[in-house]
C-alpha cells in the first residue's frame, strides 16, 4: 500500500513567512515506513513564493499538486491542515484526489480536523480524519484499510470516519508516552535543500544559515484559556531523552550541514534536568551551532544557572510567554500563573548571563481594559526586555476564551471561515475596538523602543543580539510604523 503524505500551498498577504519542515508530516512518514509501508511526502509549500493579486502564493500550483499525485499513484493520500484558513486548500487537494482516482483514500488531520472532526469529515472528499497526536492512529487506520473491514467493525482511537449516513467521532485517548521509541523525522523525504537555503525570512535572528527545526518534547502541562495545543497532544508533557536529541542533533549537523537550529517545543525546559543534561552533551560532544526557542520557554523553569549553560551550548537568544503585563489579565483571565517577581527574576538571570530575550504579549484579550494596558506598558518599560513582540488575540476554537468570545457575542462561532491572514484584531469588545487594538500596538512598540532606546543602540553596534540587524529593523520600522 503506497501512501503519499502532504502538506498543502497556501496564500498569505506577506512574502515573509519563513518555511520549514513539516516535522509532523516525517515523524509520521518515519513511523509508516518502520512498520513496512511505501510513504511519501510532498510539502506543496516548499516551493518559489510568487505574488498573485493581493497576495503571496506559497508553494506550487493546484495542477503542480495533481501532476504529483498522478505520478506516485497512492493508495491513501493523507493532508495535513495546521491552520484553520489552510482548511479550503487542504480540502482542495483531497477534492483533486478524488478526481483523479476514486478509489484514493483519503485522510485530513491538523489541528483544524481535530478541533473540527465532524465538520471536515462531513465534506464528500474526506473519507478519514486523523484527531490529534496522529502516528498510531494512522498506522491503525492504515491497517484497517487492508483488513477490508469496514468502520464499524473496528473502533480506531482518535479517527472520525463516515458510517450509516453519519459522522462518527473516536475521540482521541491513546499518547506516546515513550518518545525515543519514534524513528528521527524522515527527513530524507523532504527537500531540505529548499529550507537550509532559503532565507527568505528570520525567526528572531536565526535562519539566515543552514537552519532546521526539531521538537524535543510534546504537550504542556499547563491549560492556558487561551491556548488549543492540549487538545492535539494531550495534557501531559512528554519529553525525548537529552541522549535521543543529541543523537538527532549530530545527524542534522553532520548530514546536512546545519549551523542553527530551531527548538520548537512548547515548552522546552519543562524538565530542567532534561534541558540541563542536554547542554552538557552538546558541550562535551563538542558541538558547535546556534539555537534559539521561537515558541517560547516558561518563565517559572528559568533561574541564572541554567541561562549561562543555556548560553555556553550555543543558545543565543530565548523567547518567554508573558502575555500581559497585567495580573488580573495573566492570571485570572488566561490562568498563566505567572508572578510578576518571576517574570522579573527569569528576565534577570538571563541579562546576568548574556542571554538575550524575547518578550511574548498578546493584544486584545477580552478583559484587557486601558488600566489593564497601562499596566503592560509598565512592565515593558521597566523590566529587561531585549526585544518584544506583539501578537492580537485570537480565539482559537475549543479554548474557554473562544467559548466566552462567542458566549459575549465578541465573535460568531465560525469568525474562522473568513479570516486570512495571522496577527490581525479580530476580537472586539466593549473596552476595545479593532481602531483602537492597532493604536495600541503602536503605543506598545514606540514605549518598548523610548525606554530602552540606549541598550538597543549598544545591542545594534555590538551585534551581541544578532535579532537586531539591518535587515529586520527596516522591516519592523515598515510593518508597525509604516517608515519605508
Amino acid at each position: 500500500m503506497k501512501i503519499l503524505l502532504i502538506n498543502p500551498a497556501f496564500d498569505y498577504y506577506s512574502p515573509h513567512l519563513l518555511i520549514k519542515e513539516p516535522l509532523s508530516l516525517a515523524y509520521l512518514a518515519a513511523y509508516l515506513r518502520k512498520h513496512g509501508y511505501c510513504t511519501a511526502i510532498l510539502d506543496a509549500a516548499a516551493s518559489e513564493v510568487k505574488k498573485n493579486g493581493a497576495v503571496w502564493h506559497y508553494g506550487l500550483s493546484k495542477q503542480d499538486v495533481i501532476h504529483r499525485i498522478k505520478e506516485f499513484k497512492p493508495d491513501i493520500v493523507g493532508i495535513t491542515c495546521p491552520f484553520s484558513l489552510r482548511i479550503d486548500t487542504a480540502l482542495e487537494i483531497a477534492r483533486s484526489a478524488k478526481e483523479i482516482s476514486k478509489t484514493i483514500i483519503t485522510v485530513i488531520g491538523g489541528i483544524h480536523p481535530t478541533i473540527f472532526p465532524r465538520e471536515t469529515g462531513a465534506h464528500p472528499e474526506v473519507d478519514y480524519v486523523i484527531i490529534g497526536e496522529g502516528e498510531k492512529s494512522f498506522l491503525a487506520l492504515v491497517r484497517h484499510i487492508e483488513s477490508g473491514k469496514s468502520p464499524e467493525e473496528i473502533k480506531l482511537d482518535g479517527c472520525a470516519y463516515k458510517a450509516d449516513g453519519t459522522i462518527k467521532v473516536c475521540s482521541k485517548t491513546e499518547f506516546i508516552l515513550r518518545l525515543d521509541e519514534l524513528p528521527f523525522p524522515a527527513r530524507d523525504l523532504l527537500p531540505m535543500e529548499f529550507y537550509l537555503q532559503n532565507p527568505s525570512a528570520v525567526l528572531y535572528g536565526l535562519g539566515q544559515n543552514r537552519a532546521a527545526s526539531i521538537i524535543t518534547s510534546r504537550s504542556c502541562p499547563r491549560k492556558c484559556t487561551f491556548c488549543s495545543m492540549y487538545q492535539s497532544h494531550g495534557t501531559k508533557w512528554r519529553g525525548r531523552s537529552a541522549e535521543n536529541v543529541f543523537e538527532e542533533i549530530k545527524i542534522l549537523l553532520k548530514d546536512f550541514r546545519v549551523r542553527e537550529i530551531f527548538f520548537m517545543d512548547d515548552n522546552l525546559t519543562y524538565d530542567k534536568s532534561r534541558i540541563i543534561r542536554l547542554c552538557e552533551l552538546i558541550l562535551s560532544g563538542g558541538l558547535k551551532f546556534k539555537w534559539n526557542t521561537p515558541n517560547g520557554i516558561a518563565a517559572d523553569h528559568l533561574d541564572a544557572g541554567l541561562a549561562r549553560l543555556m548560553k555556553k551550548a550555543g543558545c543565543v537568544n530565548v523567547c518567554i510567554g508573558v502575555e500581559s503585563g497585567s495580573a488580573f489579565i495573566r492570571n485570572h483571565v488566561i490562568k498563566k500563573g505567572l508572578s510578576e517577581e518571576t517574570i522579573y527574576r527569569a528576565l534577570t538571570a538571563c541579562k546576568q548571563a548574556g542571554l538575550p530575550v524575547i518578550g511574548f504579549f498578546i493584544l486584545g484579550i477580552p478583559g484587557e481594559n486601558k488600566d489593564c494596558f497601562s499596566e503592560t506598558l509598565k512592565m515593558i518599560r521597566k523590566f529587561p526586555f531585549s526585544m518584544v513582540a506583539t501578537s492580537f488575540f485570537t480565539p482559537f476554537p475549543g479554548t474557554k476564551l473562544y467559548d466566552e468570545s462567542v458566549r459575549e457575542g465578541y465573535l460568531q462561532a465560525d469568525y474562522w471561515k473568513n479570516i486570512d491572514r495571522f496577527n490581525a484584531p479580530i476580537v472586539e469588545t466593549p473596552d476595545f475596538d479593532k481602531k483602537e487594538l492597532r493604536r495600541r500596538e503602536k503605543i506598545f512598540y514606540w514605549e518598548f523602543l523610548r525606554s530602552h532606546f540606549p541598550n538597543l543602540i549598544l545591542d545594534i553596534l555590538s551585534g551581541r543580539f544578532i535579532f537586531l540587524n539591518r535587515r529586520q529593523i527596516k522591516r519592523f520600522l515598515k510593518e508597525k510604523f509604516c517608515i519605508q
